[in-house]
């Protein structure tokens, strides 16, 4: 993008890459912490599921500053623990659905995707969809990243929708689609598909730990990708030099690193303010007790839950749109340069992928903010709208100084 758009736009688009990330940790360490009270019978205030967060973060930041052949195995145990627990939510959701009776109508009409869910659920859709970028940064490893890489993504992308389809499928043979908690859901749909008994109950224990984990690795794997982004960046002079610094001894980014757990801790401190008024997470103590029975209790959570998510999730929908048309217009403008892999099928393919992916983008942003037919809420813009602003302008700081500075220093020179 920097080589279609110019600095100024490539500036902007590495650091949308890597803040989103710093906005979408606390997101996933915020549903740590209401898993983790889960498993140990326990209700976290707002402050404590804050706290709980911020720890993790900086957990996390310490460990991604280790050099990345020394963790490889984290990302690695967490893919197998997530297919695991896909299965079993699969599975076993289909198997307690024909013995005791679906909880949900499933049939052609109500699986055939129509235009008001797809609108609804479009952002999170192409949200579980991103990431595949990140392969790339492991291509050095690979004996034949050409043939490795297209791949990689292919079998993916294929392995995700099945994993994710078969997941679905299980909640919603086991509950009904009303009481499904974004949070939580995942946790209590195994509660109920288990039952009470005390091998059940262990069980439980040790998939809600494998869930914890993944959680872990999620943002592990993701920080493999963003961290050395923003460094490349820093290195380039479109952000500011000290992004660039790494550790000593193990080689990794250092002050990115550092970075993320700062902003993760600014944002957990402020939406643990505006949240503690209330109970945090709804105990799971019986096992046949849904969330029906308190829909309007949980609120909050789901409700700070989703601010925290849509946080990062927007940033990154809006550090991929001038993706794919920096993709369109270096093909066109330079297709005589050797390239390691290519989109098959012709000019057809190559202005699909360079305009349908940019609109999907685009709408993807747009509802996640709002739902054409649904209710403006006003509070969940003035939340997520805020926090975003706030990176954007801290972002166009960032970047004023640095060109400041290497302007400064080029006159300097001559």
């Amino acid at each position: 993008m920097r080589r279609v758009f110019g600095d100024a736009v490539g500036a902007r688009v590495a650091w949308l890459y890597w803040v989103n990330y710093a906005l979408w940790v606390p997101a996933v360490f915020y549903l740590f912490a209401l898993v983790g009270s889960q498993l140990l019978g326990i209700e976290l205030s707002a402050w404590e599921v804050a706290g709980v967060a911020i720890v993790m973060s900086w957990v996390k930041s310490f460990i991604t500053m280790r050099d990345v052949e020394h963790i490889l195995w984290l990302p690695n145990l967490g893919s197998i623990f997530k297919a695991i627990i896909m299965t079993l939510l699969g599975v076993c959701g289909v198997y307690v659905g024909m013995k005791n009776g679906f909880a949900n109508e499933i049939n052609w009409q109500t699986v055939t995707p129509s235009l008001e869910a797809g609108m609804g659920y479009l952002p999170v859709i192409i949200f579980n969809f991103m990431g595949f970028e990140i392969i790339a940064g492991a291509s050095s490893a690979m004996n034949d990243p050409k043939k490795d890489i297209p791949k990689a993504v292919i079998l993916g992308g294929v392995l995700i929708a099945v994993f994710y389809l078969l997941a679905t499928l299980g909640i919603l043979a086991t509950m009904p689609v009303e009481t499904i908690s974004d949070a939580t859901g995942v946790m209590e749909a195994f509660s109920i598909m288990f039952g009470g008994g005390g091998i059940a109950k262990g069980a439980l224990v040790v998939l809600g730990l494998m869930f914890l984990y993944t959680l872990i690795s999620n943002v592990v794997t993701w920080a493999m990708g963003v961290n050395r982004a923003v460094v490349y960046a820093a290195q380039e002079n479109l952000l500011p030099k000290s992004l660039a610094k790494l550790h000593l001894k193990t080689g990794a980014p250092l002050n990115v690193a550092i970075w993320n757990g700062v902003i993760s801790t600014v944002v957990m401190l402020a939406y643990g303010a505006l949240a503690s008024g209330g109970s945090m997470n709804e105990i799971l103590t019986d096992t046949h007790h849904v969330m029906a029975d308190s829909l309007e209790d949980q609120g909050s959570v789901e409700d700070l839950f989703w601010d925290v998510f849509s946080l990062g999730a927007i940033t990154l929908l809006a550090s991929y749109l001038l993706l794919f048309p920096a993709f369109l217009k270096l093909r066109l403008q330079d297709a005589k340069q050797e390239r390691p892999y290519k989109v098959p099928g012709g000019k057809f393919a190559l202005y699909y992928c360079g305009v349908v992916p940019s609109i999907l983008l685009l709408l993807g942003i747009i509802f996640f903010v709002y739902v054409p037919g649904t209710e403006f809420d006003e509070d969940y813009f003035r939340n997520v709208g805020t926090g975003i602003l706030v990176a954007l302008i801290i972002g166009e700081i960032l970047i004023f100084r640095t060109r400041k500075a290497q302007n400064t220093s080029k006159q300097t020179e001559q």
